[in-house]
């Protein structure tokens, strides 16, 4: 009886031990807890936490001021030594014509680039109107081929003008060779193939400009991509006022068509410094070899099956590779057609889910602030166009015509004569009675005297004498002759289409 008793009186002990056992109480550090320490460990920490148990009180602490631990080095730290080419890379490499059983590893060499060509696009090369083997160049080193570049012949257009030039184009060093100056002897074996073809000037599009400016090259300009969201630029581009006129249809294109976009190709590149003067050749080689994804067109009157716009005519057009505009272009007579087409190819894009667009085109190109609106500023891209004037004499008598036009629209009709004293040339055009010749030898008295660099520019309507005379790039002998070089040779803007260029 006693024992059951004894029982009963601490079953409720029992069961008030195992409820605070299985709930354990946490309570923040108080002032009374802090105090409870001991000896000189307890003077350097602080408590934490305090937990409450059957067994009694726990409290737990921490250090006061825990000392920070210094950095593990895995790594010994060693300076960076210059790196210096091994003695086999720094032989002379050979360059001469690829052959025939070199295209799987001319192929492999170009993967590295950033837009690398393909197998169909070898192929597509050898039906150009202006094929050659000998232009495409390979460099070899202990029978390895380590570089490539290739020479185009183009003729391109400086206004109304077109001159005979070339394209030095796909410009490839293999990684492990690169420093050892192997990239500059290709671009001097280049110049020296585009010599012996007869250009009188060279351009190329590239992202090293530094390398090809030790090389006597100018930096005429930048390209211009800019990057926009399809469903922003449409939005603010039908937030303007509607264009006045004719209504225009927009489809894709038929290839019966090439001729009327080969016309309005030409009415606006004319504008420009830069652009090929495209045969209708060289454009159906350029649709043969499939460089594009679509190409859009719009036109006014009745849309009939026509092969000579009777019923229906052409008046613009867009071509389009993936997310990249390559051009936009539209008849003179429409302005404002071309904000309606880049209105439609956005549409197209949102309804292919495609949540960017890619508008490549000339700096001066105002469709490039439509694009960029909404993300901010023009974002010209990395790649530089460069060229380098091989006979200036050449390029002057085919501008010849262009400069007396110049200078009649000037209103001038007393006799003018530019000087020009530079290393590559010395000489002066004389624009007389509505004709103007070039004589090499003679400056006159009204002159400038410039560099290699700066002729070029000039000469490609790339400069501006009163800002190269203040910079110190060029002397003017007399107010007169810098006057003269502004009406001559007026700024203009710079577009090297890149439909011509863009990988197939």
């Amino acid at each position: 009886m006693r024992s059951s008793r004894a029982a009963r009186s601490r079953t409720p002990s029992s069961g008030h031990v195992a409820t605070r056992t299985a709930t354990a109480v946490r309570k923040k550090p108080t002032a009374k807890a802090k105090q409870v320490t001991t000896g000189k460990k307890a003077s350097a920490e602080a408590v934490d936490v305090v937990e409450v148990r059957p067994a009694g009180m726990v409290v737990k602490r921490r250090p006061l001021n825990k000392p920070k631990r210094e950095a593990v080095l895995h790594v010994p730290h060693q300076h960076a030594a210059p790196w210096t080419p091994p003695a086999w890379m720094l032989e002379q490499c050979h360059i001469a014509p690829a052959r025939a059983g070199d295209q799987s590893e001319v192929l492999q060499l170009l993967s590295g680039l950033p837009q690398p060509p393909t197998r169909a696009e070898f192929h597509a090369a050898v039906d150009h109107p202006d094929h050659d083997s000998a232009n495409r160049l390979v460099a070899r080193l202990a029978g390895r081929i380590v570089g490539h570049v290739e020479v185009m012949p183009r003729a391109v257009l400086l206004g109304d003008t077109s001159v005979s030039a070339a394209v030095i184009d796909r410009l490839a060093v293999l990684p492990e060779c690169r420093g050892a100056g192997h990239g500059q002897e290709l671009v001097r074996a280049a110049e020296e193939r585009m010599q012996e073809i007869g250009a009188a000037v060279a351009f190329s599009r590239t992202r090293v400009a530094a390398s090809f400016r030790e090389l006597g090259w100018t930096v005429l300009g930048r390209d211009c991509a800019t990057p926009g969201k399809p469903t922003e630029i449409l939005s603010r581009l039908l937030e303007e006022p509607q264009r006045p006129g004719e209504a225009v249809t927009m489809r894709q294109w038929r290839h019966v068509e090439l001729p009327a976009i080969l016309r309005i190709y030409k009415q606006n590149a004319s504008r420009f410094v830069g652009p090929q003067d495209r045969s209708e050749a060289y454009s159906r080689w350029l649709v043969s070899r499939a460089a594009f994804d679509s190409i859009l067109v719009a036109l006014v009157g009745q849309d009939r099956y026509d092969l000579h716009e009777t019923t229906a005519r052409i008046v613009g057009y867009a071509i389009q590779s993936g997310n990249r505009v390559l051009e936009v272009l539209a008849d003179p007579e429409f302005p404002g057609l071309d904000r309606e087409i880049l209105a439609r190819i956005c549409a197209e894009a949102i309804e292919n889910d495609r949540q960017q667009i890619v508008y490549e085109s000339s700096v001066a190109d105002p469709l490039h602030a439509a694009v960029a609106a909404a993300s901010g500023d023009v974002q010209p891209g990395d790649r530089m166009i460069v060229a380098k004037l091989f006979k200036p004499l050449d390029v002057l008598n085919a501008l010849a015509p262009a400069v007396a036009a110049r200078v009649a629209a000037a209103g001038i009709r007393e006799t003018v004569e530019l000087g020009l004293d530079a290393p590559s040339f010395r000489g002066s055009i004389i624009v007389t009675n509505g004709d103007a010749t070039v004589h090499a030898g003679r400056v006159g008295r009204s002159y400038l005297r410039l560099g290699d660099d700066e002729l070029a520019r000039l000469v490609l309507c790339q400069c501006d004498p009163a800002e190269s005379v203040l910079a110190g790039r060029m002397e003017s002998s007399t107010q007169m002759a810098q006057k003269l070089a502004g009406q001559l040779f007026p700024r203009m803007p710079l577009w090297c289409p890149m439909w011509d260029d863009v990988p197939a």
